[in-house]
């Protein structure tokens, strides 16, 4: 997208969800974090703030939800941000979404590491 195209697109998301839960959005998370040299200036002027991912799953390819927990969690730390999808996932041989699988595990396992989830407006003030 050009530089026009780009911050319509944004605009018209950040309103949408804005008008969906009467939050204004704070973080920009680029679709399959893919980035181009046009979008760190253009999320300045519109005050956010690009959120990535340190840890990826692969939920929405690998339906064995034991590889996707221990993709999240190996050397796991604070500060971590954990990306997980609540739709498309890839499906178990039983027919059940990875990340229904996956997320009680992770919460688990987080907890057992002494580690606290937050959100991130608490974790990128």
């Amino acid at each position: 997208l050009g530089p026009r195209a780009l911050r319509a697109e944004i605009e018209r998301a950040q309103h949408t969800i804005a008008g969906a839960t009467g939050v204004s959005p704070r973080f920009f998370r680029a679709p399959a974090g893919l980035r181009s040299p046009l979008l760190d200036p253009l999320l300045q002027r519109l005050g956010l703030r690009l959120a990535s991912w340190t840890r990826r799953g692969f939920d929405t390819v690998d339906q064995h939800p034991a590889r996707v927990l221990g993709a999240l969690t190996r050397a796991l730390g604070p500060g971590d941000i954990l990306l997980l999808h609540d739709g498309h996932a890839a499906r178990t041989s039983g027919g059940t979404a990875v990340v229904l699988e996956v997320l009680p595990r992770l919460l688990a396992a987080v907890r057992d590491a002494g580690l606290q989830p937050v959100t991130l407006r608490a974790a990128l003030p």
